[in-house]
Protein backbone atom coordinates (compact mmCIF):
# COMPACT_ATOMS: atom_id res chain seq x y z
CA UNK A 1 0.00 0.00 0.00
CA UNK A 2 1.25 3.44 -0.98
CA UNK A 3 2.48 5.51 1.87
CA UNK A 4 2.24 9.46 2.09
CA UNK A 5 6.09 10.29 3.03
CA UNK A 6 6.22 13.18 5.56
CA UNK A 7 7.67 16.32 4.44
CA UNK A 8 10.85 17.19 6.14
CA UNK A 9 13.29 20.68 5.15
CA UNK A 10 15.30 22.59 6.61
CA UNK A 11 15.47 26.41 5.60
CA UNK A 12 18.36 28.77 5.87
CA UNK A 13 16.16 32.00 5.12
CA UNK A 14 17.53 35.58 5.14
CA UNK A 15 15.66 37.92 3.27
CA UNK A 16 17.54 41.74 3.08
CA UNK A 17 15.43 43.95 1.09
CA UNK A 18 12.19 44.57 -0.50
CA UNK A 19 11.14 47.56 -2.46
CA UNK A 20 9.06 48.65 -5.26
CA UNK A 21 11.19 51.09 -7.95
CA UNK A 22 8.80 53.61 -9.90
CA UNK A 23 11.32 54.64 -13.02
CA UNK A 24 11.01 57.07 -15.77
CA UNK A 25 14.16 55.22 -17.46
CA UNK A 26 17.47 53.70 -16.15
CA UNK A 27 20.55 52.50 -16.98
CA UNK A 28 22.20 50.83 -13.54
CA UNK A 29 25.35 48.53 -13.58
CA UNK A 30 25.18 46.45 -10.23
CA UNK A 31 26.81 43.36 -8.58
CA UNK A 32 24.68 42.55 -4.95
CA UNK A 33 26.21 39.94 -2.47
CA UNK A 34 22.88 38.29 -2.33
CA UNK A 35 20.17 36.52 -5.17
CA UNK A 36 18.37 39.88 -6.56
CA UNK A 37 14.80 38.64 -7.48
CA UNK A 38 13.46 41.65 -9.71
CA UNK A 39 9.36 41.25 -11.21
CA UNK A 40 9.19 43.34 -13.95
CA UNK A 41 5.37 44.67 -12.94
CA UNK A 42 5.42 47.02 -16.10
CA UNK A 43 7.41 48.40 -18.66
CA UNK A 44 10.43 46.77 -20.48
CA UNK A 45 13.92 46.25 -19.55
CA UNK A 46 17.13 44.81 -21.11
CA UNK A 47 19.34 42.95 -18.80
CA UNK A 48 22.96 41.89 -19.45
CA UNK A 49 24.82 39.14 -17.25
CA UNK A 50 28.24 37.19 -17.70
CA UNK A 51 27.78 38.40 -21.39
CA UNK A 52 24.59 37.35 -22.18
CA UNK A 53 21.66 40.01 -22.79
CA UNK A 54 17.90 39.32 -22.91
CA UNK A 55 14.97 41.47 -22.73
CA UNK A 56 12.40 41.35 -20.11
CA UNK A 57 9.06 42.36 -19.91
CA UNK A 58 5.97 42.86 -18.15
CA UNK A 59 5.28 39.55 -16.57
CA UNK A 60 8.97 38.51 -16.29
CA UNK A 61 10.82 38.15 -13.51
CA UNK A 62 15.03 38.14 -13.31
CA UNK A 63 17.17 36.33 -11.32
CA UNK A 64 20.57 37.51 -10.75
CA UNK A 65 23.27 35.43 -9.02
CA UNK A 66 25.70 37.18 -5.69
CA UNK A 67 29.04 38.48 -6.55
CA UNK A 68 28.06 38.80 -10.51
CA UNK A 69 28.12 41.60 -11.94
CA UNK A 70 24.75 42.70 -14.28
CA UNK A 71 23.39 45.45 -15.99
CA UNK A 72 19.53 46.75 -16.68
CA UNK A 73 18.52 49.27 -18.89
CA UNK A 74 15.02 50.84 -19.28
CA UNK A 75 14.40 53.78 -22.09
CA UNK A 76 11.21 54.54 -20.37
CA UNK A 77 8.44 54.49 -17.72
CA UNK A 78 7.63 51.24 -15.64
CA UNK A 79 7.74 49.42 -11.97
CA UNK A 80 9.83 46.74 -10.58
CA UNK A 81 9.20 44.74 -7.59
CA UNK A 82 12.52 43.49 -5.87
CA UNK A 83 14.26 42.06 -3.37
CA UNK A 84 17.06 40.37 -2.24
CA UNK A 85 17.20 37.03 -0.68
CA UNK A 86 19.30 34.35 0.76
CA UNK A 87 17.75 30.80 1.28
CA UNK A 88 19.39 27.47 1.48
CA UNK A 89 17.59 24.30 1.46
CA UNK A 90 19.60 21.04 2.87
CA UNK A 91 22.13 19.94 1.96
CA UNK A 92 23.44 23.52 1.92
CA UNK A 93 22.15 24.23 -1.31
CA UNK A 94 20.95 27.73 -2.03
CA UNK A 95 17.03 27.67 -3.74
CA UNK A 96 17.88 28.53 -6.68
CA UNK A 97 20.84 25.84 -6.98
CA UNK A 98 18.61 23.46 -5.38
CA UNK A 99 16.03 24.61 -8.61
CA UNK A 100 18.35 25.73 -11.16
CA UNK A 101 15.54 28.04 -12.56
CA UNK A 102 16.48 30.29 -15.89
CA UNK A 103 17.60 33.44 -15.39
CA UNK A 104 14.46 35.21 -17.22
CA UNK A 105 11.00 33.56 -16.18
CA UNK A 106 7.84 34.65 -17.29
CA UNK A 107 4.74 34.31 -15.21
CA UNK A 108 1.91 32.23 -15.32
CA UNK A 109 -0.10 34.51 -13.31
CA UNK A 110 1.79 37.98 -12.95
CA UNK A 111 -1.02 39.79 -10.90
CA UNK A 112 -1.12 37.66 -7.98
CA UNK A 113 2.58 37.27 -7.97
CA UNK A 114 2.31 41.11 -7.30
CA UNK A 115 -0.31 40.93 -4.69
CA UNK A 116 1.36 38.50 -2.70
CA UNK A 117 4.67 41.01 -3.19
CA UNK A 118 2.41 43.73 -1.85
CA UNK A 119 1.67 41.92 1.40
CA UNK A 120 5.28 41.41 1.59
CA UNK A 121 6.04 45.13 1.26
CA UNK A 122 3.40 45.68 3.88
CA UNK A 123 4.78 43.11 6.24
CA UNK A 124 8.72 44.17 5.61
CA UNK A 125 7.63 47.97 6.40
CA UNK A 126 6.45 46.81 9.67
CA UNK A 127 8.18 46.86 13.28
CA UNK A 128 10.37 44.17 14.02
CA UNK A 129 8.77 40.98 15.80
CA UNK A 130 8.87 37.17 15.32
CA UNK A 131 5.21 37.44 13.43
CA UNK A 132 6.85 39.51 11.29
CA UNK A 133 9.51 37.13 10.34
CA UNK A 134 7.63 34.26 9.92
CA UNK A 135 4.92 36.02 7.84
CA UNK A 136 7.86 37.15 5.54
CA UNK A 137 9.23 33.65 5.25
CA UNK A 138 6.10 32.36 4.34
CA UNK A 139 4.91 34.83 1.73
CA UNK A 140 8.62 34.50 -0.03
CA UNK A 141 8.34 30.83 -0.22
CA UNK A 142 4.86 31.80 -2.06
CA UNK A 143 6.85 33.87 -4.49
CA UNK A 144 9.49 31.66 -5.19
CA UNK A 145 6.70 28.69 -5.76
CA UNK A 146 5.14 30.74 -8.53
CA UNK A 147 8.22 31.54 -10.35
CA UNK A 148 9.16 27.90 -9.85
CA UNK A 149 5.33 26.56 -11.03
CA UNK A 150 5.73 29.38 -13.80
CA UNK A 151 9.48 27.51 -14.84
CA UNK A 152 8.44 24.11 -14.69
CA UNK A 153 5.20 25.28 -17.01
CA UNK A 154 7.28 26.40 -19.51
CA UNK A 155 9.81 23.14 -19.77
CA UNK A 156 12.42 23.89 -17.24
CA UNK A 157 14.85 25.31 -19.69
CA UNK A 158 18.24 25.20 -18.38
CA UNK A 159 21.17 28.10 -17.59
CA UNK A 160 23.21 28.92 -20.72
CA UNK A 161 26.53 27.70 -20.48
CA UNK A 162 27.66 31.15 -20.51
CA UNK A 163 25.59 31.96 -17.02
CA UNK A 164 26.54 29.44 -15.23
CA UNK A 165 28.64 30.03 -11.96
CA UNK A 166 31.00 28.54 -10.10
CA UNK A 167 28.33 27.32 -7.65
CA UNK A 168 26.54 25.81 -10.96
CA UNK A 169 29.42 24.07 -11.67
CA UNK A 170 29.39 22.30 -8.54
CA UNK A 171 25.59 21.69 -8.31
CA UNK A 172 26.51 19.10 -11.36
CA UNK A 173 28.60 17.20 -8.25
CA UNK A 174 26.18 17.12 -6.24
CA UNK A 175 23.17 15.94 -9.02
CA UNK A 176 25.36 13.47 -9.85
CA UNK A 177 25.41 12.22 -6.04
CA UNK A 178 21.91 12.06 -5.70
CA UNK A 179 21.41 10.04 -9.14
CA UNK A 180 23.81 7.43 -7.89
CA UNK A 181 23.79 6.98 -4.14
CA UNK A 182 23.55 3.02 -3.92
CA UNK A 183 27.32 3.28 -5.87
CA UNK A 184 30.25 3.18 -4.75
CA UNK A 185 31.44 7.02 -5.04
CA UNK A 186 35.01 8.67 -4.26
CA UNK A 187 35.97 12.04 -4.09
CA UNK A 188 38.91 11.25 -6.54
CA UNK A 189 35.28 10.16 -9.28
CA UNK A 190 33.55 13.83 -7.75
CA UNK A 191 37.14 15.65 -8.75
CA UNK A 192 36.89 14.22 -11.70
CA UNK A 193 33.38 15.06 -13.33
CA UNK A 194 35.09 19.01 -13.25
CA UNK A 195 38.29 17.85 -14.17
CA UNK A 196 39.77 18.80 -11.13
CA UNK A 197 42.58 17.44 -9.01
CA UNK A 198 40.90 15.79 -6.05
CA UNK A 199 42.57 18.20 -3.58
CA UNK A 200 41.66 21.38 -5.00
CA UNK A 201 38.57 19.67 -5.22
CA UNK A 202 37.50 18.83 -1.96
CA UNK A 203 39.23 22.33 -1.17
CA UNK A 204 37.01 24.32 -3.45
CA UNK A 205 34.07 21.87 -2.66
CA UNK A 206 34.40 22.77 1.24
CA UNK A 207 34.95 26.26 0.34
CA UNK A 208 31.46 26.07 -1.35
CA UNK A 209 29.44 24.29 0.65
CA UNK A 210 30.60 24.02 4.06
CA UNK A 211 31.00 20.31 4.28
CA UNK A 212 33.61 17.96 2.09
CA UNK A 213 32.21 16.42 -0.91
CA UNK A 214 31.45 12.60 1.38
CA UNK A 215 29.71 14.80 4.33
CA UNK A 216 27.43 15.95 2.06
CA UNK A 217 27.06 12.21 0.63
CA UNK A 218 26.40 10.88 4.06
CA UNK A 219 24.01 13.35 4.29
CA UNK A 220 21.87 12.72 0.91
CA UNK A 221 22.14 8.99 1.76
CA UNK A 222 20.84 9.43 5.22
CA UNK A 223 18.29 11.87 3.88
CA UNK A 224 16.93 8.87 1.47
CA UNK A 225 17.02 6.25 3.98
CA UNK A 226 14.88 7.99 5.88
CA UNK A 227 12.48 8.42 3.57
CA UNK A 228 12.49 4.64 2.65
CA UNK A 229 12.02 3.75 6.19
CA UNK A 230 8.44 5.45 6.06
CA UNK A 231 7.59 2.43 3.36
CA UNK A 232 6.87 -0.49 5.44
CA UNK A 233 7.92 -3.32 2.72
CA UNK A 234 12.00 -1.69 2.00
CA UNK A 235 13.68 -4.30 4.21
CA UNK A 236 16.88 -2.76 5.75
CA UNK A 237 19.34 -5.00 3.54
CA UNK A 238 17.40 -3.03 0.30
CA UNK A 239 17.45 0.10 2.08
CA UNK A 240 21.17 -0.32 3.00
CA UNK A 241 21.98 -1.38 -0.38
CA UNK A 242 20.13 1.49 -2.07
CA UNK A 243 21.61 4.31 -0.27
CA UNK A 244 25.47 2.74 -0.65
CA UNK A 245 25.94 1.45 3.11
CA UNK A 246 26.68 -1.88 2.22
CA UNK A 247 24.95 -3.95 4.82
CA UNK A 248 22.45 -3.43 7.19
CA UNK A 249 24.39 -3.82 10.13
CA UNK A 250 27.11 -0.81 9.41
CA UNK A 251 23.80 1.14 7.92
CA UNK A 252 22.03 0.66 11.24
CA UNK A 253 25.34 1.97 13.26
CA UNK A 254 25.74 5.06 10.84
CA UNK A 255 21.69 5.76 11.29
CA UNK A 256 21.83 5.56 14.82
CA UNK A 257 24.83 7.76 15.26
CA UNK A 258 23.17 10.40 13.06
CA UNK A 259 19.19 10.09 14.27
CA UNK A 260 19.50 8.89 17.82
CA UNK A 261 17.74 6.03 17.05
CA UNK A 262 17.99 2.48 15.56
CA UNK A 263 16.34 1.95 11.69
CA UNK A 264 13.70 -0.07 13.56
CA UNK A 265 12.78 2.24 16.32
CA UNK A 266 12.86 5.47 13.74
CA UNK A 267 10.25 3.62 11.88
CA UNK A 268 7.98 2.78 14.48
CA UNK A 269 8.26 6.51 15.64
CA UNK A 270 6.98 7.67 12.07
CA UNK A 271 4.69 4.64 11.69
CA UNK A 272 3.04 5.94 15.31
CA UNK A 273 2.64 9.34 14.12
CA UNK A 274 0.99 8.60 11.06
CA UNK A 275 -2.10 6.67 12.97
CA UNK A 276 -5.03 8.78 11.71
CA UNK A 277 -6.76 11.26 14.42
CA UNK A 278 -9.57 9.21 14.77
CA UNK A 279 -7.99 5.79 15.49
CA UNK A 280 -5.90 6.66 18.11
Amino acid sequence: MFTRLSVREQLDFSLYRVERAIYDSFHLDMIKPYWTVSFVLDGEVKTKSQGAVEIAKSGDVMIYPPHVPFSETALGKGVHLWMLIDMRVVPQLNFFQRFPIARVVTLQNAQAYARTFDDLLNVWEQDHSPFRDFKAISLTVQLLEAILESWLAAGSPGIPASKLTEEDRFLQVVQYMEQNLDDKITRAQLAQILHLHPGYFNRAFKKMYGVSSLQMLKTLRLRKAAQMLEEPDNTLEVISKECGFGDAAYFSKIFKQSFGKTPGEYRRSIRNTKVGFMSS
